[in-house]
């Protein structure tokens, strides 16, 4: 008996974008981070602040999108596959969506809150049962919030629910 997973393929579909437009990606999330880093504050009696590694990683982005802008290639810039023309390009919306709906919500519900929600949507337009994935949101929502919350002190926004775990 062979087991094959519901998402394999008979054939692989690939989404060719041309390097030139990845290296002006590249570049603008370089800039993006540099600019990102120009509030933050020095510590004091650090030789690094909190702006040096972001600084690099921002860097090496601007280096690397210059690198792919000025390389040699042919072709259109992008190529968009048959799949994200059907119906799978409503689940690539769903995902934008439920990112900016987060950045909406989160400050009223909380993180938690938010997060599960968002998952639990996510995994319903996927095709996933309402139970299970009701479950699975809320235990990787609350799994997010004590990694990022917790364990590496990010600040999150505050809902009911956070308030009652403090």
């Amino acid at each position: 008996m062979t087991l094959t997973s519901p998402f394999a393929r008979a054939h692989v579909i690939k989404m060719q974008i041309n390097d030139r437009l990845i290296g002006a990606i590249a570049i603008c999330g370089g800039v993006a981070i540099i600019a990102g880093t120009l509030g933050f504050r020095e510590l004091p009696g650090q030789q690094f602040g909190s702006a040096f590694f972001p600084r690099i990683v921002g860097s090496a982005l601007i280096l690397t999108g210059l690198a792919m802008m000025v390389m040699r290639t042919e072709g259109p810039w992008m190529r968009v596959p048959d799949i994200l023309l059907g119906a799978a390009k409503w689940q690539v919306v769903a995902a934008l969506a439920a990112v900016i709906g987060w950045v909406l919500i989160s400050p009223y519900l909380g993180f938690i809150a938010t997060s599960a929600l968002m998952i639990w949507v996510l995994i319903l337009l996927a095709g996933g049962r309402l139970l299970p994935a009701a479950v699975t949101a809320s235990v990787m929502a609350y799994l997010l919030y004590l990694i990022f919350g917790v364990l590496l002190r990010v600040p999150l926004p505050l809902g009911e629910i956070e308030r009652l775990l403090l």
